[in-house]
């Protein structure tokens, strides 16, 4: 006791007691809500950033179908205040880990009949019941392999975890540890975006982005590597942005120089880990720092921008596979990758060999490759085509639809 005392001081100590204490009443409050019948039209999400991803895909289309008027839905979000501006009809929203009791979440996670979920399973340590469905939507899968123990630890497995084809429900199963017969191909209710029009999107697209003043957008989602987590650093990386390819400031404002004199505009979108480097609180004149607050505060999702985009830029990010929906020129920066595999790992083991566009290597090779389509070249359409229908058993914009039949949500 004293030394925790030490180590974390008298405040900070208390405030870990106390966080302990109103755990262990959440958990006796939960299963005291057992006892209560499930009620069979709440539904409750999570996604990792509040309202996002799979989750608000899925959220967005049972809006669009009336479903909300039959069914009550519960957001596990950070930030209660600032989701509750953008919710849907008969929704509600509660701490997602709450640092104190909370009677009502326990209640929902007690009762909900259907718990969809993107990235942080709340039902990890507590015993669900038999009539619950538990559903993990994927924050998305790139080439990735597992760097840590799956949900082994898991007291509560998900029922069904969704992917978009075979290649990737295989990687799934293998990265969570859960069995292949478990994962429905069914695609992600986000890549549905790319085949909706949205006035909202479009009015931000052509009056706040300026599209149209370019010739071509690029689109760079890169896997973070450095962030201010250290915990989920990649520890062979140590520079001023974190990137491969451009390592500095000043190697970015050279890139920024070549964008203008092609007026081509870069939108770079950085993991939220890694986007407050000082690097990138930087300006440079044709690259866009794109931040996952800019799109909440003008009310728009990630991929109903994406959709927008003539070239892709990543590398292992699952951004890089949701594209080939797209058929557009994708370029993978691939500098590091004998080493992003030694520390992280790469599924399929050659994934290299998986990876439909240019391999980038050094910031000269990114240029040549950008002007190359800037030329209207498309060297890569065949191959990346092929490598389509082993990760997309779909592309039609149904995703949401086949996720609800599944769980017969009508």
């Amino acid at each position: 006791m004293i030394n925790k005392i030490k180590k974390h001081g008298l405040v900070g100590s208390v405030r870990i007691l106390y966080q302990k204490i109103s755990d262990c009443f959440n958990k006796i409050f939960f299963n005291i809500f057992k006892l209560l019948p499930i009620n069979g039209n709440l539904i409750l999400l999570e996604s990792e950033g509040d309202l996002t991803d799979n989750a608000y895909a899925l959220y967005d289309y049972m809006n669009s179908i009336d479903l909300l008027n039959k069914y009550k839905v519960v957001w596990l979000v950070d930030n209660v205040k600032e989701a509750r501006k953008r919710l849907f009809k008969n929704t509600k929203c509660v701490f997602k880990f709450p640092k104190n009791i909370c009677v009502l979440r326990a209640y929902y996670l007690a009762t909900c009949r259907w718990f969809i979920y993107d990235h942080c399973n709340v039902f990890a340590d507590l015993h669900k019941r038999d009539k619950q469905l538990i559903t993990y939507l994927s924050h998305g899968w790139g080439y990735k392999a597992s760097k840590g123990s799956g949900s082994s630890r898991y007291l509560t497995h998900p029922d069904k975890l969704i992917a978009t084809g075979k290649l990737s429900a295989k990687g799934l199963a293998e990265y969570w540890n859960e069995p292949i017969d478990n994962v429905a191909i069914l695609g992600y209710p986000r890549i549905d975006f790319f085949f909706k029009e949205n006035l909202q999107v479009s009015d931000l697209i052509l009056n706040k982005l300026e599209y149209d003043r370019y010739k071509k957008i690029i689109f760079w989602m890169p896997t973070f590597r450095q962030s201010n987590s250290k915990e989920i650093s990649e520890e062979y990386i140590d520079n001023q942005t974190g990137l491969p390819i451009f390592e500095t400031y000043d190697s970015l404002k050279k890139f920024s120089e070549y964008l203008n004199k092609n007026n081509v505009l870069l939108v770079f979108k950085l993991h939220h880990l890694q986007a407050d480097l000082d690097v990138f609180h930087k300006k440079f004149d044709n690259i866009l720092i794109l931040r996952d607050e800019d799109l909440s505060s003008d009310g728009v999702q990630l991929y109903q921008v994406v959709k927008y985009a003539d070239i892709i830029i990543s590398d292992y990010s699952s951004i890089s596979i949701d594209a080939m929906v797209l058929d557009i020129p994708l370029i993978y920066t691939l500098d590091d990758y004998k080493k992003y595999d030694e520390s992280r790992g790469l599924f399929p083991h050659n994934a290299i060999d998986y990876m439909p566009g240019y391999h980038i290597y050094d910031d000269g090779e990114l240029m040549g490759a950008v002007s190359e389509i800037l030329e209207g070249k498309d060297k890569y359409s065949e191959e990346r085509n092929n490598m389509r229908k082993l990760y997309h058993k779909f592309d039609d914009g149904d995703s949401s639809k086949r996720v609800v039949d599944l769980l017969k949500i009508k």
